[in-house]
């Protein structure tokens, strides 16, 4: 009896000390939106989506502290298209799904994940990747600026980062994305590299990626990207340029982008960016350009709601981010929502 006592008093220890070293959490998005969207003499179409400002999502997320500074981590995270209760993608967990280590050395994660890109955008964009470039009815976060100026990947699957720590506002990313085809390392390969400085009030990155076999087999793409913002206290200056090409000139294009925060009330923001995209595939008649703003409003910390309109106007030869029904339309799009983060 004693030595059973003794087992079981030992267990939960074990068990105690292994709960003070893991941390687990469990968060998510809820968020909805009322649109109207008219895509150039195709008619106004009305819809209530979800995930306009913020993709709707349920995440699980997690740390182990191994000793002396290293710790296991992971993410498993799911969108949702919360008008419906189905998931996005019809994936299980499609907006993350990696495992990792990190530690005095970086970080290094290993799974389904984000892109050099991506960060990119996000940290440049005064909509966060939200509110814009999106159609009414079919959004579970809409791109922002990157699904306007941009035919780059938001995430690679079967891939391997590595994230630096913070050097004294120094940091960089690399990224290999496997390709997975027997007999050939490079088919199907991703492979994407950034930098970036942060501190202050200054925000500047640059971003290289190459994904072969993008736009068909022995036909891949790059792209490159430079851009930033700068916080002068009464508003924050965006600015942003990027450069897709294929290898066999499917794609040619150039874009860039001038945005601006403007904090007006410790709860209210106006939001505001202006793109432009030329597309050289086409030989004349190929500017693209959208204009868009919007508001936000603060109901607590983890609420707020939201609008925004956004209007994209094609020449004769382009459709930017193919928001438009055809070359040479334009598309208009109004949104008015409430995002509930927990």
């Amino acid at each position: 009896m004693k030595k059973s006592l003794l087992a079981l008093a030992a267990l939960a220890a074990i068990s105690g000390a292994a709960q003070a070293q893991s941390n687990v959490t469990i968060y998510g998005v809820v968020d909805m939106a009322i649109q109207a969207e008219n895509r150039g003499g195709t008619g106004t179409k009305y819809a209530l989506d979800s995930g306009e400002q913020s993709g709707s999502r349920l995440g699980f997320k997690g740390t182990e502290d191994l000793g002396g500074g290293l710790k296991a981590i992971f993410a498993l995270e799911m969108g949702i298209l919360a008008d419906t209760g189905t998931s996005q993608g019809g994936l299980s967990f499609g907006r993350q799904s990696w495992v990792g280590l990190t530690g005095d050395f970086g970080t290094v994660k290993m799974g389904r994940q984000y892109t050099p890109q991506f960060y990119f955008f996000d940290a440049v964009d005064p909509f966060d990747l939200g509110f814009t470039s999106g159609h009414a009815g079919a959004s579970t976060s809409t791109g922002g600026v990157f699904g306007f100026l941009s035919n780059s990947a938001w995430r690679v699957n079967n891939s391997v980062s590595y994230q630096s720590n913070d050097m004294s506002g120094f940091s960089a990313m690399g990224l290999y994305g496997f390709g997975e085809v027997a007999g050939d390392t490079s088919a199907k390969r991703s492979v994407g590299i950034s930098g970036q400085y942060a501190a202050g009030p200054i925000y500047v990155g640059a971003v290289y990626y190459k994904q072969n076999d993008a736009v068909a087999p022995g036909n891949g793409m790059k792209s490159i990207l430079v851009g930033g913002t700068y916080d002068f206290g009464v508003a924050k200056a965006a600015f942003g340029y990027s450069k897709d090409t294929s290898d066999m000139a499917a794609i040619d294009q150039k874009g860039f982008m001038f945005g601006v925060t403007v904090p007006v009330t410790p709860a209210d923001a106006i939001l505001a960016t202006a793109a432009q995209l030329k597309d050289n595939t086409a030989a004349s008649a190929n500017k693209s350009t959208q204009l868009a703003i919007g508001y936000t409003h603060s109901l607590s910390k983890r609420t707020n709601l939201y609008t925004s309109y956004s209007r994209v106007s094609n020449n004769a030869n382009v459709n930017g981010g193919g928001l438009a029904s055809a070359n040479g339309k334009t598309d208009h799009f109004v949104n008015a929502g409430i995002r509930h983060l927990f």
